[in-house]
Protein backbone atom coordinates (compact mmCIF):
# COMPACT_ATOMS: atom_id res chain seq x y z
CA UNK A 1 0.00 0.00 0.00
CA UNK A 2 1.29 3.07 -0.86
CA UNK A 3 1.08 6.26 1.69
CA UNK A 4 0.31 9.50 -0.61
CA UNK A 5 3.07 12.35 0.49
CA UNK A 6 1.67 14.65 3.17
CA UNK A 7 0.96 18.39 2.41
CA UNK A 8 1.44 19.34 5.69
CA UNK A 9 4.40 21.67 6.46
CA UNK A 10 7.12 19.84 8.16
CA UNK A 11 7.03 19.79 12.13
CA UNK A 12 8.96 22.42 13.75
CA UNK A 13 11.88 20.97 16.00
CA UNK A 14 10.84 20.87 19.69
CA UNK A 15 12.67 23.77 21.90
CA UNK A 16 15.10 22.70 23.80
CA UNK A 17 15.73 25.92 25.89
CA UNK A 18 13.40 28.49 27.10
CA UNK A 19 16.31 31.62 28.19
CA UNK A 20 14.73 33.20 31.32
CA UNK A 21 15.84 36.92 32.13
CA UNK A 22 14.16 39.13 35.09
CA UNK A 23 14.86 42.51 34.65
CA UNK A 24 14.54 45.77 36.44
CA UNK A 25 14.98 47.41 32.81
CA UNK A 26 18.34 48.71 32.58
CA UNK A 27 19.18 49.73 28.88
CA UNK A 28 22.43 49.84 28.73
CA UNK A 29 22.95 46.33 30.17
CA UNK A 30 19.91 44.83 28.45
CA UNK A 31 21.07 45.27 25.02
CA UNK A 32 24.95 43.95 25.85
CA UNK A 33 22.87 41.22 26.84
CA UNK A 34 20.40 40.48 24.28
CA UNK A 35 22.79 41.41 21.50
CA UNK A 36 25.29 38.48 23.02
CA UNK A 37 21.79 36.15 22.61
CA UNK A 38 21.82 37.15 19.37
CA UNK A 39 25.09 35.67 18.80
CA UNK A 40 24.54 32.28 20.10
CA UNK A 41 25.81 29.60 17.92
CA UNK A 42 23.34 27.06 19.72
CA UNK A 43 20.22 26.21 16.46
CA UNK A 44 17.77 29.62 17.09
CA UNK A 45 14.53 27.41 16.09
CA UNK A 46 15.36 25.43 19.22
CA UNK A 47 15.44 28.12 21.57
CA UNK A 48 13.38 31.11 23.25
CA UNK A 49 14.08 33.85 25.24
CA UNK A 50 11.72 35.31 27.45
CA UNK A 51 12.06 38.45 28.91
CA UNK A 52 10.54 39.51 32.15
CA UNK A 53 10.11 43.24 33.42
CA UNK A 54 10.09 43.15 37.02
CA UNK A 55 7.28 46.30 37.74
CA UNK A 56 8.72 48.96 35.08
CA UNK A 57 8.45 49.42 31.50
CA UNK A 58 11.20 47.98 29.24
CA UNK A 59 12.79 51.01 27.55
CA UNK A 60 12.41 51.44 23.91
CA UNK A 61 15.64 50.46 22.57
CA UNK A 62 15.45 47.21 24.05
CA UNK A 63 12.49 46.28 22.61
CA UNK A 64 14.27 46.61 19.32
CA UNK A 65 16.66 44.37 20.23
CA UNK A 66 13.95 41.63 22.06
CA UNK A 67 12.24 41.68 19.28
CA UNK A 68 15.50 41.44 16.81
CA UNK A 69 15.69 38.21 17.92
CA UNK A 70 11.65 37.22 18.77
CA UNK A 71 11.87 37.59 22.26
CA UNK A 72 8.66 37.12 24.23
CA UNK A 73 8.18 40.03 26.80
CA UNK A 74 6.25 40.30 30.01
CA UNK A 75 5.54 42.86 32.23
CA UNK A 76 4.17 42.45 35.79
CA UNK A 77 2.01 44.95 37.20
CA UNK A 78 3.78 45.82 39.62
CA UNK A 79 7.89 44.68 41.35
CA UNK A 80 7.30 40.85 42.95
CA UNK A 81 11.46 40.36 43.29
CA UNK A 82 13.63 38.03 41.29
CA UNK A 83 12.01 35.03 42.08
CA UNK A 84 8.34 35.23 41.36
CA UNK A 85 9.10 37.70 38.37
CA UNK A 86 11.13 33.83 37.02
CA UNK A 87 8.40 31.85 38.18
CA UNK A 88 6.31 33.98 36.04
CA UNK A 89 8.33 33.48 32.91
CA UNK A 90 8.85 29.84 33.67
CA UNK A 91 4.93 29.48 33.70
CA UNK A 92 4.75 30.74 29.98
CA UNK A 93 7.99 28.62 28.70
CA UNK A 94 7.72 26.11 26.12
CA UNK A 95 11.33 24.61 26.56
CA UNK A 96 12.34 21.01 27.89
CA UNK A 97 15.17 23.26 29.85
CA UNK A 98 14.65 26.58 31.62
CA UNK A 99 17.86 28.34 31.27
CA UNK A 100 18.12 31.22 33.93
CA UNK A 101 20.41 34.06 33.25
CA UNK A 102 20.58 37.55 34.45
CA UNK A 103 19.74 41.14 32.21
CA UNK A 104 23.44 42.41 33.67
CA UNK A 105 25.24 39.09 32.29
CA UNK A 106 27.22 38.64 28.92
CA UNK A 107 26.95 35.02 28.04
CA UNK A 108 30.06 33.21 25.52
CA UNK A 109 28.73 32.94 22.22
CA UNK A 110 28.88 29.21 22.38
CA UNK A 111 27.03 29.11 25.84
CA UNK A 112 23.35 27.76 25.41
CA UNK A 113 25.89 24.96 22.59
CA UNK A 114 28.08 24.13 25.30
CA UNK A 115 24.94 23.29 28.17
CA UNK A 116 23.15 21.88 25.31
CA UNK A 117 25.44 19.62 24.49
CA UNK A 118 26.57 17.94 27.91
CA UNK A 119 22.68 17.68 28.59
CA UNK A 120 21.94 15.78 24.76
CA UNK A 121 24.98 13.67 26.20
CA UNK A 122 23.34 12.98 29.38
CA UNK A 123 19.35 12.97 29.11
CA UNK A 124 19.30 12.04 32.96
CA UNK A 125 20.54 15.29 34.42
CA UNK A 126 17.77 17.43 35.75
CA UNK A 127 20.22 20.89 36.62
CA UNK A 128 23.41 21.80 35.25
CA UNK A 129 25.49 24.45 36.87
CA UNK A 130 27.68 26.67 34.44
CA UNK A 131 30.69 29.30 35.15
CA UNK A 132 29.94 32.82 35.57
CA UNK A 133 32.77 34.80 35.44
CA UNK A 134 33.87 38.59 36.51
CA UNK A 135 35.43 40.59 34.32
CA UNK A 136 38.92 39.79 35.62
CA UNK A 137 38.04 36.22 35.06
CA UNK A 138 37.47 34.98 38.48
CA UNK A 139 34.70 32.32 38.79
CA UNK A 140 32.38 32.10 41.47
CA UNK A 141 33.93 28.48 42.53
CA UNK A 142 36.91 28.31 44.55
CA UNK A 143 38.02 25.21 43.97
CA UNK A 144 36.64 22.40 41.20
CA UNK A 145 34.82 19.83 43.82
CA UNK A 146 32.73 22.40 45.40
CA UNK A 147 29.53 21.73 45.58
CA UNK A 148 26.74 24.00 43.22
CA UNK A 149 25.60 27.37 44.32
CA UNK A 150 23.01 27.95 42.02
CA UNK A 151 23.61 30.99 40.85
CA UNK A 152 20.82 32.21 38.60
CA UNK A 153 23.18 34.04 36.15
CA UNK A 154 24.15 30.84 34.55
CA UNK A 155 21.71 27.83 35.20
CA UNK A 156 19.76 25.48 33.56
CA UNK A 157 16.80 23.43 35.04
CA UNK A 158 14.85 20.46 33.37
CA UNK A 159 10.51 22.58 33.27
CA UNK A 160 9.26 19.63 34.53
CA UNK A 161 10.91 19.69 37.58
CA UNK A 162 11.19 23.15 38.18
CA UNK A 163 7.16 23.36 38.21
CA UNK A 164 6.97 20.29 40.18
CA UNK A 165 8.95 21.90 43.23
CA UNK A 166 6.58 25.27 42.87
CA UNK A 167 10.17 27.56 41.23
CA UNK A 168 11.84 30.09 43.18
CA UNK A 169 9.63 30.43 46.53
CA UNK A 170 8.73 34.24 46.39
CA UNK A 171 8.97 34.85 49.99
CA UNK A 172 12.61 35.91 49.65
CA UNK A 173 12.23 39.17 48.53
CA UNK A 174 11.05 42.15 51.08
CA UNK A 175 8.67 44.65 48.32
CA UNK A 176 9.38 47.45 50.96
CA UNK A 177 12.69 48.19 50.87
CA UNK A 178 13.24 46.21 47.59
CA UNK A 179 16.02 43.48 49.30
CA UNK A 180 16.07 39.70 48.17
CA UNK A 181 19.01 37.19 48.97
CA UNK A 182 18.81 33.20 49.09
CA UNK A 183 15.92 32.72 46.97
CA UNK A 184 19.15 31.12 44.75
CA UNK A 185 20.15 28.88 47.22
CA UNK A 186 16.31 27.81 48.64
CA UNK A 187 15.79 26.71 44.90
CA UNK A 188 18.75 24.66 44.60
CA UNK A 189 18.50 23.08 48.10
CA UNK A 190 15.01 22.45 47.01
CA UNK A 191 15.96 20.39 43.83
CA UNK A 192 18.74 18.46 45.67
CA UNK A 193 16.17 17.46 48.25
CA UNK A 194 13.57 15.96 45.70
CA UNK A 195 16.87 14.15 43.93
CA UNK A 196 17.93 15.80 41.38
CA UNK A 197 20.71 15.01 39.07
CA UNK A 198 22.68 17.96 39.43
CA UNK A 199 25.65 18.63 37.27
CA UNK A 200 28.21 21.54 36.19
CA UNK A 201 29.61 22.53 32.77
CA UNK A 202 32.92 25.02 32.91
CA UNK A 203 32.77 25.38 29.72
CA UNK A 204 29.11 26.94 29.66
CA UNK A 205 30.40 30.73 30.65
CA UNK A 206 29.24 34.06 31.05
CA UNK A 207 30.24 36.97 32.64
CA UNK A 208 28.97 39.43 35.09
CA UNK A 209 30.08 42.56 36.25
CA UNK A 210 31.41 43.84 39.69
CA UNK A 211 28.97 44.66 42.16
CA UNK A 212 28.90 46.67 45.35
CA UNK A 213 30.87 49.41 44.02
CA UNK A 214 28.95 51.87 45.52
CA UNK A 215 30.31 53.61 49.04
CA UNK A 216 27.05 52.87 50.24
CA UNK A 217 26.63 49.06 48.58
CA UNK A 218 28.00 47.33 51.82
CA UNK A 219 24.97 48.18 54.17
CA UNK A 220 22.45 47.25 52.17
CA UNK A 221 24.43 44.21 51.47
CA UNK A 222 24.28 43.70 54.58
CA UNK A 223 20.75 44.13 55.20
CA UNK A 224 20.07 41.29 52.68
CA UNK A 225 21.19 38.58 55.04
CA UNK A 226 17.24 39.32 56.91
CA UNK A 227 16.93 36.05 54.80
CA UNK A 228 19.07 33.59 56.49
CA UNK A 229 16.95 32.68 59.12
CA UNK A 230 14.30 31.88 56.65
CA UNK A 231 16.69 29.59 54.38
CA UNK A 232 17.53 27.83 57.95
CA UNK A 233 13.89 26.84 58.68
CA UNK A 234 13.57 25.62 55.09
CA UNK A 235 16.75 23.69 54.72
CA UNK A 236 18.21 23.61 57.85
CA UNK A 237 20.87 20.72 57.51
CA UNK A 238 22.50 22.16 53.73
CA UNK A 239 22.04 25.50 55.41
CA UNK A 240 24.44 23.98 58.08
CA UNK A 241 26.58 22.52 56.09
CA UNK A 242 26.78 24.98 52.79
CA UNK A 243 26.14 28.25 53.43
CA UNK A 244 29.30 30.49 54.15
CA UNK A 245 30.97 27.77 55.09
CA UNK A 246 34.91 27.80 54.84
CA UNK A 247 37.77 25.79 55.10
CA UNK A 248 40.77 26.99 56.31
CA UNK A 249 43.99 24.85 56.67
CA UNK A 250 42.09 22.05 59.76
CA UNK A 251 39.41 24.37 60.84
CA UNK A 252 35.84 24.90 59.45
CA UNK A 253 34.62 28.06 59.64
CA UNK A 254 30.99 28.80 59.34
CA UNK A 255 29.56 32.29 58.32
CA UNK A 256 32.55 34.79 59.47
CA UNK A 257 30.92 37.84 58.55
CA UNK A 258 27.94 37.59 60.64
CA UNK A 259 29.27 35.95 63.25
CA UNK A 260 32.17 38.61 63.30
CA UNK A 261 29.96 41.18 63.24
CA UNK A 262 27.70 40.09 66.29
CA UNK A 263 31.06 39.90 68.08
CA UNK A 264 31.93 43.54 67.26
CA UNK A 265 28.48 44.61 68.28
CA UNK A 266 28.44 42.71 71.51
CA UNK A 267 31.83 43.76 72.62
CA UNK A 268 31.49 47.40 71.92
CA UNK A 269 27.54 47.13 73.82
CA UNK A 270 29.43 45.51 76.72
CA UNK A 271 32.35 48.08 76.72
CA UNK A 272 30.42 50.66 76.93
CA UNK A 273 28.88 49.23 79.93
CA UNK A 274 31.64 48.61 81.74
CA UNK A 275 32.88 51.99 81.02
CA UNK A 276 29.96 54.07 82.70
CA UNK A 277 30.54 51.57 85.64
CA UNK A 278 34.45 52.44 85.94
CA UNK A 279 35.73 49.30 84.37
CA UNK A 280 38.15 51.20 82.15
CA UNK A 281 40.56 48.63 81.88
CA UNK A 282 38.12 45.92 80.90
CA UNK A 283 36.10 48.20 78.66
CA UNK A 284 39.60 48.90 76.59
CA UNK A 285 39.84 45.17 76.45
CA UNK A 286 36.74 44.68 75.02
CA UNK A 287 36.97 47.38 72.25
CA UNK A 288 40.32 45.70 71.54
CA UNK A 289 38.40 42.73 71.05
CA UNK A 290 35.68 44.95 68.77
CA UNK A 291 38.80 45.90 66.25
CA UNK A 292 39.72 42.19 65.98
CA UNK A 293 36.13 41.31 65.01
CA UNK A 294 36.01 43.93 62.52
CA UNK A 295 38.98 42.59 60.52
CA UNK A 296 37.02 39.90 58.34
CA UNK A 297 34.24 42.29 57.49
CA UNK A 298 36.83 44.98 56.44
CA UNK A 299 38.98 42.18 54.30
CA UNK A 300 35.19 41.61 52.72
CA UNK A 301 35.62 44.93 51.30
CA UNK A 302 39.43 45.05 50.16
CA UNK A 303 40.71 46.92 53.70
CA UNK A 304 39.40 49.97 51.86
CA UNK A 305 40.28 52.89 53.88
CA UNK A 306 37.67 55.20 52.41
CA UNK A 307 34.83 52.64 53.41
CA UNK A 308 36.28 51.92 56.77
CA UNK A 309 32.95 54.48 58.25
CA UNK A 310 30.78 52.24 56.47
CA UNK A 311 32.43 49.01 57.30
CA UNK A 312 31.88 50.07 60.88
CA UNK A 313 28.35 50.89 60.57
CA UNK A 314 27.73 47.39 58.71
CA UNK A 315 28.07 45.18 62.25
CA UNK A 316 25.16 46.99 63.61
CA UNK A 317 22.83 46.69 60.27
CA UNK A 318 23.89 42.81 60.00
CA UNK A 319 22.42 42.64 63.72
CA UNK A 320 19.56 44.30 63.07
CA UNK A 321 19.01 42.13 59.34
CA UNK A 322 19.37 38.72 61.44
CA UNK A 323 17.32 39.88 64.30
CA UNK A 324 14.22 41.22 61.25
CA UNK A 325 14.88 37.75 59.99
CA UNK A 326 13.91 35.59 62.65
CA UNK A 327 10.48 37.30 62.19
CA UNK A 328 10.05 36.43 58.60
CA UNK A 329 11.34 32.37 59.49
CA UNK A 330 8.18 32.39 61.65
CA UNK A 331 5.79 33.26 59.40
CA UNK A 332 7.24 32.98 56.11
CA UNK A 333 7.15 29.08 55.39
CA UNK A 334 3.39 29.52 56.16
CA UNK A 335 2.49 31.49 53.32
CA UNK A 336 2.18 29.15 50.39
CA UNK A 337 3.42 30.04 47.14
CA UNK A 338 0.99 32.36 45.33
CA UNK A 339 -0.35 31.17 41.94
CA UNK A 340 1.34 33.05 39.27
CA UNK A 341 -1.34 36.26 38.34
CA UNK A 342 -1.58 36.96 34.47
CA UNK A 343 1.10 39.04 33.63
CA UNK A 344 0.94 42.34 30.85
CA UNK A 345 0.24 40.03 27.45
CA UNK A 346 3.46 39.27 25.85
CA UNK A 347 4.54 41.25 22.97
Amino acid sequence: MVTAPSNDPPEAPALFFSVVVPSRGNEGTLAALLTALAAQTFDPTRYEAILALDGVRLPASAATLAASIGARVMELDQRRGPGATRNRAAAAAKGLYLAFTEDDVIPDPDWLERAAAHLEADTQVDVLEGTTVKPDQRTAHLEPGDPPIYLPTNLFVRRALYEEVGGYHEAFFDAARGIYFREDSDLGFTLEEAGARIEREPSARVVHPRENLGYWDPLRWAQRYEMDALLAARHPRLFRERVEVQQVGPFRMRRPIPRASLAFVLALAAALGLGLLGFVDASIALVVLAAFALIPIWAKWGFDPRRLPVVMLLPFVMVAALWRGRGRARYAPMIPQPAPPPPNPAR
